[in-house]
């Protein structure tokens, strides 16, 4: 009998060989179909709602760690993992470059007004927009300064932005001009010219921002998500919008995807939506197995596992 490696990623030959000369005790399944006795599954690589929370709720399961491949965790039920003793790691880092660029890909489609641009010519009209703006002297408030919004702190800081940073602890993150906690962030709030949301899903942060938060901010302001749609509360978002307590909002992200089609966002031309692809990769599977392979290797030496351990009681 050998402990098993369940994996609902699809693995490429050579990554099934690195993990054979990482962890050659273990066997590689990926079904629970493929084992008698579901003792065996030690550690799952991926994540699948309804069959992986089937291993947990059996009394005979003996799961030591999880590596998930994506860097959310809020689909996952980390008060089970967290009362099994299961070690939890995300795919936390892989991000950072490609919801970077969706960042300011977002934002120069508006003050550039590259948006309008291309409605215009698919009307066959060659009509300039009225004004567009610069990026440059304005200030980015990232709400969020992990890997992404580190990134997203160096590439505006490369047009010339001021950067204010908002994290739990207020620990100082490079790339930021300035670092506040979350709890001073409505003090900040009035300074910002564009407020970029990264933040995770947690208790503390479900419907973060809400009516009070889009009044405290310029009647100029860009409100951008790529953190999680119920961080927002839509509702009070489209007011803040109809009020004019802010200007235009970017989302990848939203309360509920897809959303219906009926919903009022699709219709507005002061809301830009893109279907939560911010974090797409060209290889995802390739970007995200390095971390799994550095955890496993320490794994299986009894190591501490050094990348990504979600925090449970902080829910990331």
């Amino acid at each position: 009998m050998s402990d098993k490696l369940l994996s609902y990623i699809s693995l490429n030959d050579e990554q099934r060989k690195k993990i054979n000369e990482t962890a050659p005790s273990y066997e590689i399944i990926e079904s629970l179909s493929e084992v008698e006795d579901i003792s065996e599954v030690k550690v799952i690589y991926g994540w699948d709602r309804d069959l992986a929370a089937e291993l947990l709720n059996k009394t005979e399961n003996k799961l030591e760690w999880v590596q998930l491949a994506s860097a959310g965790v809020d689909y996952v039920d980390l008060n089970k993992l967290e009362e099994l003793g299961v070690t939890l790691t995300n795919a936390s880092g892989i991000h950072g470059h490609a919801i970077t660029e969706s960042i300011f890909g977002m934002i120069l489609n508006y003050t550039r007004q590259i948006g309008h641009s291309l409605i215009m010519q698919r009307q066959g009209k060659w009509s300039p927009a009225s004004e567009a703006t610069e990026l440059n002297q304005k200030t980015m408030l990232i709400v969020g300064t992990g890997a992404i919004g580190t990134q997203t702190g160096k590439v505006a800081q490369a047009f010339g932005m001021k950067t204010i940073g908002v994290n739990r602890s207020g620990r100082p993150v490079e790339h930021m001009d300035e670092l506040v906690t979350q709890d001073q962030l409505d003090d900040v709030l009035p300074q910002a010219d564009f407020v970029i949301n990264i933040l995770p899903l947690t208790d503390e942060t479900d419907g973060l921002f809400d009516l009070g938060k889009f009044r405290a901010m310029k009647s100029s302001a860009v409100f951008v998500n790529v953190g999680r749609g119920q961080t927002v509360v839509t509702a009070d978002l489209l007011k803040a919008l109809d009020e004019n307590w802010l200007e235009y909002a970017a989302l990848d992200v939203v309360h509920e995807e897809p959303l219906p089609k009926k919903h009022p966002i699709y219709s507005r031309k002061d809301v830009l939506l893109t279907p939560h692809i911010s974090g797409s990769l060209e290889d995802y599977n390739a970007s995200a197995f390095p971390i799994f392979l550095e955890n496993l290797r320490a794994f299986v030496n009894g190591q501490e596992i050094p990348e990504n351990i979600v925090d449970y009681e902080a829910g990331y």
